[in-house]
């Protein structure tokens, strides 16, 4: 389709000739009239392209293919404009750092290097014959075109809401037109009687509702035609709690009865009720954000709902989770559309559709037989839907279009056909009609900024890649003048808006989240993905051109490296294929305009048999020889072990990840060159000893990511000169006594104000003069780390020292996040109080010996207590016990505390109003490991999210869980238990344990448990019971009510040494799906295939890991 894409880069451009950059340089070069000139002649450019862009608009105009090619070449030239312009800003930037230099030496030398009379002079001479050059161009191209075109048009790629209301409101109109077609149409479909009259009941999918969740359906719903169709209409709205079968057929009958339902009901008797309601009725059911995890749920539902049921009913399915509503419908049945078309007017329709211009149908000859062949095979896949082969028949016809030819050769229509079937065979069959909706519905009404990004993720990235929101950020931001439309007016940098891209399309669907419990605040710490269905969406609707190229096993666009045309190229180096294709790609170190080059290996390093046969020294050199114009360069766990010296002739980069080379041992001073740097990481180069000397004249630098840099001694002298640095993830002082004239000291540190974040600052503890506040100005950043070494003995009293120094490194206000290590003070600072904004404070391998400060943080969430040997309790009898102490504690984490034995400092308080022992309100997760003396702490009866008791006491938990007082049970919604190392806990213990209030529990682990010789029986009532493990225990046998466990998914029995076979009930559990057994000689023996004893009870799951025993181990038993 066309997309006003030129128009971006011509606006960009514009910004980018009238910035003081260019103008500084350009007076100093005595080039402003040429730059005037240019700047005209690109202005007058703005409204011819806008016009241009809008004729591509109408498929099937003759002059179409012309505008085109007139565009293309526009494209080309504008591009090579805007690198123009970046060199300037390169050379602005190499004359800023002269003027910032901090001694008359090294500016002088700077400046006579580049702006020396002389030197300015070639220079001007030079530049003044490229700009003019590049002028001649541009207006050559204005006058070759052989079209007419608007000159009044106006660029308006975002238009402001003052301006566009009237605009804004007809799209309103446009919108409610749409839903209400989309209304009727599905209407239509509802009381269609013959549609799917085999079966009882259709499924009809809503995908993202596309104006707003739920509007479409909802609509349809209160339609007064429906109400009086159906004789049952039931309505089952946003079931976030909805987990599994059980809670979702409560939902259906409390919507159908209007009734409440005792979740804990036995499964029969609820299917029964619910066949009772539906049985004999035509119903409608609309399932609106649903989100069921398994298939076999939808399977489960298939029979259900289908029984005894009138003909006619029908199901609407809405969800945000495209693979969720895929994977259900696909259980439960198809989308059925109204007609099917047979073969031969199939063939006709698509016929028509793509050569609706009949010279092109002659020009083509569409009696040839290849072509017809593949025409046809793609016609076959649509199976006879006169929608599918619509949306294929359009999809194929713009991209033909998009041809540069006025007359295509029919090499070129069965290349674009042999194309689409390549995309078209990739997507499964049962998918096909939900992806080609979600297309119109979703991919077709988005901005084009999120088009490009989408696709940009789709074409680089294999389907799975998991990515965060900055690094792909910082992917984007350097090439985003193609992408996405800045405008000066608005205060809002190119970061903010390719933020927004990220969280549009994720609000849009076409991103998810990868995070493991819960999305985080900022969106920037979140790890997303790009769904399997949403893949082959963009793989659906992307054309195969030369812009992109990708290196990897999933593709093969090696061969299409352009050197003109190629500007984005990524490659997978865990993979050897990958690395050859590199090696061997003669294209790749020929193109000349590629912007980006990166690497999307998997975040860990690479094997050394994988390093080995990895790219070589040459390859880095040749590439970054030839490939003048990167923006972006990740070569990230590549195995590079020196990076070049013509590193520094990349003027235009932004973006340098070599992180993840553990091999390096140095960098070279070259790169202290690259003027115009943003990004600069080098995290997890464990052998990296030292940054380069001039690092100081990289003014552009914002972010420096230095984690697990772990041979880093100090940060060269001069960095706080970088007053752009927003991330500085850790400052390393140096503990040697004679360098420490050398390095970066905390005085520099102050001048960074800039950062934002998240800041460790390492091996504090030496003898350094804190004379002046080091964090108080930084107010943007959130989180802190200070972490002390004494090793080195430069100071005679650890713990005064220490409380010294961390009274002068009192943070902002708005610190949200404080973590101490190896802090020596007994003490803490009074200013500890004053941090109201502070959610989350981490402790570790500190000496203190109680912790009541903690007292005077009212809005702590996360406490982290880890490795104090010398902390006893936590809160002394100073402190005055309230009911509101701790009251938005939402996780704790107690680890490596052998003293600790309460948390109060004598007694365990109760409350004010009654003898009620005290407790966290509203805690969700809670980690008690390596704490063999606790035994006192308040209780925690609202845990959600896991509880794990590690060689810890057991008597919190007991307390806990077989509280009477409440008016709900204890722990009645934890998801997740692990109990380990507990040496005492025996059966006698465990039955004296509630364990049926554990309604929800889906994870349970018991590990090391050696006086345990059987299950507790309790157990048996955790019939919601997804994962269980069983780990180094002296069970001998498992009981037969572990048929109970219906929804059980994954059963892990390891180091059982004891244990003599498995139960008969196991072979009823139709949801198992995986089963492991390590290190038990006899069950391996049992489980056997086929000749195993329990072989028969195991054989229907899927995924069985039956290890072979290893000849001799020593379980912790």
């Amino acid at each position: 389709m066309a997309e006003p894409i030129v128009s971006i880069i011509v606006g960009n451009t514009i910004q980018r000739l009238s910035s003081e950059a260019v103008k500084k340089i350009g007076s100093l070069w005595g080039v402003n009239k040429e730059l005037a000139e240019l700047e005209k002649t690109i202005l007058s450019l703005k409204a011819l392209v806008v016009d241009a862009e809008r004729k591509l608009q109408a498929v099937g105009d003759n002059d179409n293919n012309q505008v085109r090619r007139w565009l293309k070449r526009l494209e080309d030239a504008v591009v090579d404009a805007y690198d123009l312009m970046d060199e300037f800003s390169s050379y602005e930037a190499q004359r800023q750092m002269g003027i910032m230099a901090d001694s008359e030496e090294v500016a002088k030398k700077v400046c006579t290097t580049f702006f020396s009379t002389s030197n300015n002079v070639l220079l001007a001479g030079f530049r003044r014959l490229k700009i003019k050059s590049m002028h001649d161009r541009l207006v050559k191209i204005i006058d070759d075109r052989k079209f007419h075109l608007e000159e009044n048009c106006t660029i308006n790629v975002n238009p402001s809401d003052g301006k566009d209301r009237e605009k804004m409101a007809n799209i309103e109109c446009l919108l409610d037109a749409k839903i209400k077609e989309e209304k009727m149409a599905i209407i239509e479909c509802l009381l269609d009687a013959k549609i799917n009259e085999e079966n009882n009941v259709t499924v009809f999918p809503i995908f993202r509702d596309w104006v707003y969740e739920g509007a479409l359906a909802s609509k349809v719903f209160h339609d007064e035609t429906v109400k009086n169709h159906f004789d049952l209409r039931m309505w089952v709205d946003h079931p976030d709690f909805i987990f599994n079968e059980r809670e979702l057929i409560v939902a259906i009958l409390k919507s159908a009865t209007d009734k409440d339902y005792d979740a804990n009901k036995e499964m029969d008797e609820l299917r029964k009720e619910l066949c009772e309601i539906i049985k004999g009725k035509c119903y409608l059911l609309v399932l609106n954000g649903i989100d069921i995890e398994s298939t076999k749920t939808g399977q489960n539902l298939e029979s259900l709902l289908l029984a005894d049921c009138a003909n006619g009913s029908k199901i609407i399915v809405t969800s945000m989770e495209v693979d969720n509503i895929v994977d259900f419908v696909s259980a439960v049945g198809p989308y059925i559309f109204k007609e099917s078309l047979d073969e031969e007017k199939s063939w006709d329709l698509f016929k028509n559709v793509v050569f609706k211009n009949n010279e092109q149908e002659k020009v083509m000859n569409i009696n040839n037989p290849k072509i017809e062949e593949i025409g046809k095979s793609i016609v076959a896949r649509c199976g006879g839907n006169p929608f599918t082969i619509r949306t294929i028949g359009r999809m194929l016809l713009l991209d033909m279009d998009s041809e540069n030819n006025n007359n295509p050769s029919e090499s070129k229509y069965w290349e674009k056909f042999s194309t689409l079937r390549e995309n078209f065979s990739k997507i499964s069959q049962q998918h096909i009609n939900a992806l080609l909706v979600l297309k119109l519905g979703c991919y077709d009404t988005l901005p084009l900024r999120l088009k490009r990004c989408f696709l940009y993720c789709c074409r680089l990235f294999p389907k799975g890649f998991v990515f965060d929101a900055k690094t792909l950020i910082n992917l984007w931001v350097p090439v985003a003048q193609g992408f996405i439309h800045s405008d000066p007016s608005e205060e809002r940098s190119m970061e903010d808006l390719c933020f927004k891209c990220v969280n549009d399309l994720f609000e849009s669907s076409f991103f998810e989240d990868c995070n493991f419990y819960y999305m985080s605040e900022p969106l920037e710490d979140n790890k997303f993905k790009i769904s399997n269905f949403m893949h082959d969406l963009g793989t659906l609707v992307s054309a195969k051109g030369k812009m992109f190229a990708t290196l990897n096993n999933e593709f093969d666009d090696g061969h299409q490296i352009d050197r003109r045309s190629t500007r984005y190229v990524s490659f997978d180096l865990d993979h050897q294929e990958s690395s050859s294709k590199i090696q061997n790609s003669v294209g790749l170190f020929q193109a000349n305009r590629i912007q980006a080059l990166f690497n999307i290996s998997p975040n860990n390093q690479l094997s050394r048999q994988t390093r080995e046969e990895g790219l070589s020294q040459s390859v880095y050199g040749k590439i970054i020889s030839n490939c003048k114009l990167l923006r972006v360069l990740d070569l990230h766990n590549s195995g590079m072990e020196m990076v070049p010296n013509s590193i520094g002739k990349l003027k235009h980069l932004r973006y340098l990840d070599i992180s993840g080379n553990p091999d390096i041992r140095a960098l070279p001073n070259s790169i202290s060159m690259l003027h115009c740097l943003v990004w600069l990481k080098l995290s997890s180069c464990h052998g990296l000893k030292e940054l380069p000397r001039d690092i100081k004249k990289l003014i552009s630098l914002k972010h420096l990511e230095i984690e697990w840099c772990y041979s880093l001694t100090h940060l060269p002298s001069g960095l706080g000169q970088l007053t752009q640095l927003e991330t500085l993830s850790e400052f390393v002082l140096s503990n040697e006594k004679g360098n420490i004239w050398n390095s970066c000291s905390l005085k520099e540190l102050a001048k960074l104000n800039n950062l934002r974040g998240e800041l460790k600052i390492t091996n504090l503890g030496n003898s350094e003069d804190y004379s002046e506040k080091i964090l108080e100005g930084k107010k943007h950043l959130r989180s802190l780390t200070l972490s002390w070494d004494f090793s080195t003995k430069l100071v005679n009293n650890a713990s005064i020292a220490a409380e010294n120094q961390l009274e002068w490194l009192k943070p902002h206000q708005n610190i949200e996040q404080l973590t101490l290590v190896g802090y020596e003070g007994i003490r803490f600072c009074d200013w500890l109080s004053s941090l109201n904004n502070l959610v989350k404070f981490s402790l570790r391998k500190c000496n203190c010996k109680h912790l009541s400060p903690l007292s005077q943080l009212p809005y702590l969430r996360v406490l982290m207590l880890d490795q104090m040997s010398n902390l006893e309790y936590i809160i002394s009898n100073d402190v005055v016990y309230r009911e509101d102490l701790f009251e938005f504690l939402e996780e704790i984490r107690l680890m490596g505390l052998p003293n600790l034995e309460r948390w109060w400092q004598e007694q365990h308080p109760t409350t004010t109003s009654s003898s009620q022992p005290a407790s966290f309100r509203i805690l969700e997760r809670l980690v008690i490991e390596d704490c063999p003396k606790l035994c006192s702490m308040p209780l925690y009866f609202n845990l959600e999210d896991y509880l794990v008791l590690d060689n810890t006491s057991f008597d919190t938990f007991r307390q806990t869980i077989n509280q009477s007082w409440l008016d709900y049970f204890p722990l009645f919604a934890l998801r997740s238990l692990c109990i380990i190392g507990i040496k005492k806990l025996d059966i006698t213990q465990c039955d004296k344990i509630r364990w049926d209030r554990l309604a929800k529990l889906r994870f349970l682990r018991l590990d090391y448990l050696p006086k345990l010789d059987k299950l507790p029986d309790g157990l048996q009532h955790l019939t919601f019971l997804e994962r269980l493990h069983i780990w180094r225990c002296i069970i001998n046998t498992l009981p037969e009510w572990i048929g109970n466990f219906t929804y059980l998914r994954t059963l892990g029995i390891s180091v059982c040494i004891h244990l003599k076979s498995l139960p008969q009930s196991l072979a009823s559990l139709s949801n198992l799906e995986t089963l492991e057994i390590v290190d038990c000689p006899i069950l391996f023996q049992r489980c056997q295939k086929e000749i195993g004893e329990d072989w028969k009870k195991i054989q229907h799951i899927p995924n069985l890991k039956i290890h072979q025993p290893q000849s001799s181990f020593s379980p912790r038993l």
